[in-house]
């Protein structure tokens, strides 16, 4: 035990220094704030220190994230679940007592106690049984239980005191309390500068880091019972450890820390009660399970194609209420609306509530934590609904990919008058993405340490494939700004480079950016914008005019286009031809007109009179936006049209069919029999994906319901996914029904159909309501319901004291998707029953996960081509990739054509030259271990080519040992795979003989592949 001698400093020395204070600090003592004063030097201003009070009231709500350290420097790490409630006597590492409770002792010493205010050490029958609540990894508040919280009727927490740092400065007339001083000061062993005790309220000064005791993190000392683990707590912002000074805890140099064991305390310790923490309740009973047979294999859940859960930030970061997490707890991250008794948020809310002047908002409540009597509602725009509970009860309820999109728009965030962020585009996208890293810290400080979180951010689709076997969330992180790389235009002059793009475009690549549109609310050097319509239009309109100096070009749209599929429009634009109550499309970014409006910057400008409806920009893509998407193609980043011209939309498909004949055009000129080795390119031409320099399907999608039917049917036909917006259960039930048909007829044959989402949660939208009217079946709460994977039970969502009913709130929270979700089911079947009503509508659900995988696979990895052109894999090429694990693998071959439980199925050319199908088998880590050469596939006159494009697995002539058989007798379905129809795994009866088929060579180099394989053998998963 290391212990320092106490020492005096002469009482003149102090009263200089502190009259040095008086005159060089501010008069507010910023550590001893209580949640939402927003005053002063709050935590989180962007000094380093943690967050302030709850929601923009509280000030700055989080730390600026450090400039040095890149989100894509967080590596992808995936680990066993730990349940945290199953606890040891003596926690075994310093992530293990999140949400616990435990006594603290100081070995040879005593116990941590109360002594009243403060603390003291005694014998261990006195000791306090703190909660130790996860602020991030590893850095933890001490709560003690201060007793029940009888502020609101029905709460069920504690108050809490927080064992803090205490600078017990006197109080002078006229001045208030002395502002904190530094920690130079505070470490000086004075009384009252160097004490710990318990603090009202939580702060940096409260926020322990926790770490092994010593160079050694396995270090033990002796105590009864055996050896066990120490640590020591540390304030990082004072640079001081919790130590002990003649028998008192007192704050000391790191040199000096007091190595502490932590002992548990069980819950139902006699009279000595853990603090118990307020937190939503995801209403849930369960934890999902891991669901595939390998890492890489099909998946199955919920998509989510487009949401904002880190637009907290965006538009300078004060515009909105809340944000999805906060250190502190839910009391900070959804607290009060208010900053110094004005309401901040109310300035867009009011308005927004009330719909309009003739219908003023009258109950508006600007509390949320714990009786959220106003918010969050479906319909409110200003608030938080992304908090991080409530997404983890969507995924309990099934959600299992989600797109996470960074956005932001540089006029409305320098027009609103309110702001604490960069207003620059991209300065929020790198926010934004720093934040959603951080937030995966935080889920798994919270479910025992890294990686053991059930969100996971994946930046390929192997991370995604193995985050969502494991029964967890995978995240994707995408772009949805005006701006893009600060390409915006005035009046047609771009103010980008092509250079620029390229150097821009990298630098968010390097950062996990997997998915872009390329344009939002007003025209870009990229491309024109297809507006807003209605009132909302004419708003955003003069929003474009202050951006680029000009309005929207909207034309009457000419009759005839170049497409055969229908009409293209954007939209439509209030006119004095043809305005009528019912003549525009549904108002959802009302929110951008707002901020607009708020400003009165665009006041005084002439709006242009249109003609009559339907209305086309006419600014289309350009040749920097076109430049843009063959460079999102060739990094294998999936692009959205959405918000593009329909002009601008129309031709980016154009482009990417023109993309498409290139690299097929390509394809026919390599060296016969052996595609892409008469280049030598290697085998990285075979199969191909961005690093191997061969043949991939540009990724592509529409995710939130921002284009027009046409471009949804040409999606279709291009081998890409459509996810509509939300909408009522009933509205988003009609509307599978109408892309199911749109894929039935444009699709390529074997498509395999899924039904994403792209609610805009947090967004410029707001989120489904109630079914409302006459319906057969509602939501029994009384019973619950099951989640449709993962073997979770669900049950009413509260959130402190309010309890969610989507019969009667709708989705007015992102929780209340896992309802939606099973309400969308009872609306099918009861409007569309005699389409398979809900067991069809679920299924197609359930499927839209494993379709944007696979989409995303063909733009990041290639396919097997050997049923596309005539190009074939070689046998001996797949021999020599074993030993990859399945990222290396794909990066290598390409997408298989099946997946097939531990295996993934390609057809390749054998040593005689026939096509065979080849499973290549990978063990329970993902490491490819094993060929197995199949039967062999004969080709139809014109080749693997026909097979692709036109024929039925019926026709593919399979030869099995006991004769020929059709394929079709040896599998009863198909999946879609690189882009085509594939052929399945072909199980023949019997083996064949070595003369047959070369099976005895065959067989030796599987041997030889094994012994390599277990030698070169690469773990994917992190070790335990």
């Amino acid at each position: 035990m290391n212990q320092i001698a106490g020492r005096r400093v002469r009482a003149g020395v102090v009263a200089g220094v502190l009259a040095a204070l008086l005159l060089a600090l501010p008069g507010v003592d910023a550590h001893a704030q209580g949640p939402g004063n927003g005053q002063g030097n709050a935590p989180g201003n962007g000094q380093g220190h943690g967050p302030g009070g709850p929601g923009p009231g509280g000030g700055d709500v989080m730390p600026e994230p450090d400039p040095g350290t890149s989100a894509a420097a967080v590596p992808f790490e995936l680990v066993e679940d730990r349940d945290v409630d199953d606890r040891l006597p003596q926690p075994e590492d310093r992530y293990a007592l999140a949400g616990g409770c435990y006594a603290i002792e100081a070995p040879e010493v005593g116990f941590v106690a109360r002594d009243g205010a403060g603390l003291t050490l005694a014998d261990e029958a006195s000791a306090v049984p703190f909660h130790l609540q996860a602020t991030r990894l590893g850095s933890y508040l001490l709560a003690a239980n201060e007793g029940p919280d009888t502020s609101h009727e029905d709460a069920w927490w504690d108050v809490r005191g927080y064992v803090s740092a205490v600078s017990a400065l006197p109080e002078l007339p006229l001045l208030g309390t002395l502002p904190a001083p530094p920690a130079e000061l505070a470490a000086l062993p004075v009384d009252g500068l160097s004490r710990v005790a318990v603090a009202a309220h939580p702060s940096p000064d409260a926020d322990w880091e926790l770490a092994a005791a010593g160079d050694d993190p396995d270090r033990k000392v002796d105590v009864e019972g055996g050896e066990v683990n120490t640590y020591v707590l540390t304030l990082p912002d004072r640079d001081r450890s919790l130590g002990v000074i003649d028998g008192e805890l007192a704050l000391v140099p790191a040199d000096d820390a007091a190595p502490l064991v932590f002992h548990h305390v069980p819950d139902d310790t006699h009279g000595r009660p853990c603090a118990t923490w307020p937190e939503i309740d995801t209403g849930a009973d369960g934890r999902p399970a891991p669901t595939g047979t390998a890492p890489g294999s099909r998946v199955e859940g919920f998509f989510e194609a487009h949401v904002h859960g880190m637009a907290f930030e965006f538009l300078g970061g004060e515009l909105r209420c809340g944000q999805p997490w906060h250190p502190y707890g839910v009391e900070y991250a959804l607290g009060d609306c208010t900053e110094g008794g004005t309401l901040l948020n109310g300035v867009l809310e009011v308005p927004l509530a009330g719909k309009g002047p003739q219908e003023p908002i009258t109950d508006y409540d600007p509390v949320g934590w714990p009786t959220f009597a106003y918010w969050p509602q479906h319909d409110t725009l200003t608030h938080e609904q992304y908090y991080y509970r409530w997404l983890e009860r969507a995924y309990l309820g099934g959600l299992r990919l989600t797109t996470n999109l960074l956005v932001d728009n540089t006029a409305l965030c320098q027009l609103y008058p309110y702001k604490r962020n960069s207003c620059n585009e991209m300065d929020g996208v790198r926010l934004q993405a720093q934040r959603l890293y951080e937030l995966q810290d935080y889920i798994d400080a919270q479910s025992g340490g890294p990686g053991e979180g059930w969100l996971r951010i994946v930046t390929s689709p192997a991370q995604a494939r193995e985050t969502i076997n494991a029964g967890r969330l995978a995240i994707v992180l995408g772009i949805e700004v005006s701006v893009l790389f600060d390409c915006g235009e005035i009046l047609d002059q771009p103010q980008c480079t092509e250079d620029e793009i390229d150097e821009r475009l990298q630098e968010v690549v390097d950062l996990g950016v997997r998915q872009m549109e390329i344009v939002n609310k007003f025209d870009n050097a990229l491309t024109g914008v297809t507006g807003d319509g209605g009132t909302t239009g004419l708003v955003v309109n003069a929003g474009n005019r202050y951006v680029t100096g000009h309005f929207w070009d909207m034309q009457t749209c000419p009759d005839d286009h170049s497409h055969d599929h229908g009409d293209e429009h954007d939209k439509t634009q209030m006119n004095v031809v043809d305005e009528t109550p019912d003549g525009f499309p549904e108002e959802i970014d009302e929110l951008a007109a707002r901020v607009i409006e708020l400003s009165g910057a665009t006041r005084g400008y002439a709006l242009p009179l249109y003609g009559p409806g339907p209305h086309c920009n006419t600014r289309g893509l350009t040749d920097l936006g076109a430049h843009l998407i063959r460079r999102l193609v060739e990094h294998g980043v999936i692009f959205d049209p959405d918000h593009m011209s329909a002009l601008a939309q129309r031709q980016a498909l154009d482009l990417i069919e023109e993309i498409i004949a290139e690299r097929e055009a390509a394809d026919e000129g390599a060296a016969p029999g052996r595609p892409g080795r008469g280049q030598g390119q290697g085998i990285g031409k075979v199969g191909g994906g961005p690093d191997a320099g061969g043949r991939t399907h540009p990724g592509l999608m529409s995710s939130h319901s921002w284009a027009n039917e046409v471009i949804y049917q040409r999606i279709y036909e291009l081998d890409g996914v459509v996810a509509p917006r939300t909408s009522t259960a009933s509205g988003f039930a009609d509307r599978w029904v109408t892309l199911r048909e749109y894929a039935a007829r444009w699709a390529p044959e074997g498509y395999d159909f899924g039904l994403g989402y792209g609610a805009d949660t947090n967004g410029l939208g707001g989120q489904p309501g109630p079914r409302g009217g006459e319906v057969a079946e509602r939501i029994d709460y009384a019973q619950g319901f099951a989640a449709p994977i993962g073997g979770v039970h669900l049950g009413q969502q509260v959130s402190g004291v309010k309890p969610y009913d989507i019969n009667t709130d709708g989705v007015a929270h992102y929780g209340l998707f896992a309802d939606w979700f099973h309400e969308v089911q009872l609306a099918a079947e009861e409007r569309h029953a005699e389409r398979g009503g809900g067991e069809a509508i679920l299924r197609d659900m359930l499927n839209a996960s494993e379709q944007y995988l696979a989409m995303w696979e063909r733009a990041a990895y290639g396919g097997n081509d050997c049923v596309v052109d005539g190009s074939t894999l070689q046998h001996e090429d797949l021999h020599a990739l074993l030993g990859l694990n399945v990222e290396g693998f794909l990066r290598a071959i390409g997408q298989p054509i099946d997946r097939d439980g531990d295996a993934f199925v390609y057809c390749a050319e054998d040593e005689a030259g026939d096509l065979r199908v080849v499973d290549v088998t990978f063990d329970g880590d993902g490491v490819a271990v094993e060929v197995d050469l199949g039967a062999v596939v004969e080709q139809l006159p014109g080749g693997a080519q026909t097979l692709g494009a036109s024929s039925s697995l019926d026709d593919v002539v399979v030869e099995a040992p006991t004769g020929p058989a059709r394929a079709s007798d040896l599998h009863d379905h198909v999946h879609h795979g690189g882009g085509v129809v594939g052929a399945h795994r072909a199980v023949a009866a019997g083996a064949a003989s070595p003369d047959e088929s070369g099976a005895g060579l065959l067989s030796l180099m599987l041997l030889l592949a094994g012994l390599v394989a277990l030698s070169t053998r690469r773990m994917v998963h992190a070790s335990r």
